[in-house]
């Protein structure tokens, strides 16, 4: 008899052909939590300084301070989030960070008009976001142990959170449109409960192997003197300043030096998540077969090089050309990072490694931006893509150097074996 066959459901059917594929089973509940955090709070932080500027009336040079505290004081949070994960486990953080975000902004809505509390309030944000939005990763080290179904891992929630960024925004606008900031801000805080609901009811219990007297197993000093994660958290830290040139530089520069239209602008900008919600499981998979170190080495390549075509030219193609460059780049580089983090981690002290790396994108916000527009008021633009380009050549050597040393120091424990 013929075993009976069971149709899949055309959801499911749309959704393999639209992504390139199925998807790994286990960390469904990791993508589903991410996806809400990046329609909810992520979208905050995209709306936030036209909040303080519109909805709030604050000066430019308010809203330029507001940034330069937030992001510094995000990177300890990210990486003391991690720590703590180590202790009670990565579910706890963060549905503590969902319910603590929800009630934050919130508080928000009802005290914005009160400038010290505003301020205050949104930079919290920054701290009391960071488990929902940086230990997704670690779950997913935790989930999948296998090195070839981890990337696949990463680069699905990856897309999960893309699928957010894509939708919040437009969500927002209309929530805006419709009752005004108080509105958004309400509409964030209700996502932020739905994310803390779904996150209670379905993320596993992983983490919290750090016994007491293990303390100095995950600690900050014992994790930069692991020469390969030392490597992988400098070519990170590069790696990041591209990725803030192309969110905050080269968006700056195309309206104000090359002409373009905001409109125009953000047409170009809808390229990114849509690369990444169609193409990133199909790019992971093609370039499983490429070595880790020249895959890394690559990837961020891509992610500098390109920008070097805009000192010939500034028009609406070859910017499109240096945004599709980029972001084959960067889809290429943060699941192959991340599981090379995942490889480096002891078990144990796994959320400290991967908040040591979260928390490499505070000095790449705070420092990316106000170098390269200070360059270029002194030294012209195209100093600007020299300056990225030469970036992420350096990015590539470290990150080829973190692999070959990881990659050197198993195959010493191994032999030891």
């Amino acid at each position: 008899m013929a075993p009976i066959v069971r149709p899949m459901r055309p959801l499911l059917v749309l959704m393999r052909a639209a992504l390139g594929g199925g998807v790994e089973r286990r960390i469904l509940p990791v993508a589903g939590v991410t996806f809400i955090y990046s329609a909810s709070f992520s979208t905050f932080w995209v709306y936030v300084g036209v909040y303080a500027v519109k909805g709030l009336h604050w000066p430019a040079s308010r809203v330029g301070l507001l940034f330069l505290f937030s992001a510094p004081v995000a990177a300890v949070a990210n990486y003391l989030s991690g720590r703590v994960s180590d202790r009670v486990g990565r579910r706890r953080p963060i549905v503590a960070s969902f319910l603590a975000s929800a009630a934050n902004v919130a508080a928000l809505s009802l005290l914005g008009h009160r400038t010290a509390i505003a301020f205050a309030l949104i930079v919290l944000q920054g701290v009391i976001g960071a488990p929902a939005y940086s230990l997704d990763r670690v779950l997913v080290a935790d989930l999948v142990l296998e090195p070839a179904g981890r990337e696949n891992a990463f680069a699905t929630v990856r897309v999960a959170g893309n699928l957010g960024a894509f939708g919040g925004p437009p969500l927002a606008a209309l929530l805006i449109f419709l009752g005004g900031w108080t509105a958004f801000l309400i509409g964030i805080s209700a996502l932020g409960i739905v994310g803390a609901v779904l996150a209670s009811a379905f993320l596993p219990v992983t983490g919290g192997q750090l016994q007491p007297g293990q303390e100095g197993v995950g600690s900050l000093r014992l994790v930069l003197r692991d020469r390969p994660f030392a490597l992988l958290l400098l070519s990170t830290l590069l790696a990041f300043t591209d990725y803030c040139g192309f969110e905050t530089v080269l968006p700056v520069i195309a309206v104000t030096a090359y002409g373009l239209a905001p409109s125009t602008w953000g047409l170009l900008v809808v390229i990114s998540p849509l690369l990444v919600v169609f193409c990133q499981l199909r790019l992971t998979r093609a370039a499983a077969c490429i070595p880790a170190a020249r895959r890394l080495g690559t990837a961020i390549l891509l992610m500098g090089l390109p920008f070097l075509a805009l000192i010939a030219s500034g028009g609406v193609a070859v910017i499109a050309g240096v945004i599709v460059a980029f972001v084959l780049g960067e889809m290429l580089w943060m699941p192959t990072s991340q599981n090379v983090a995942a490889r480096l981690a002891p078990a144990a002290a796994r959320g400290t490694y991967f908040g040591a790396l979260a928390a490499m994108t505070g000095p790449a916000w705070t420092l990316a931006p106000f170098v390269a527009l200070q360059l270029r008021a002194h030294a012209g633009i195209d100093s600007v893509w020299i300056l990225f380009a030469a970036v992420a050549v350096a990015g590539a050597a470290a990150g080829v150097a973190a692999v070959r040393a990881a990659d050197a120091d198993l195959s010493r424990r191994s032999g030891c074996a």
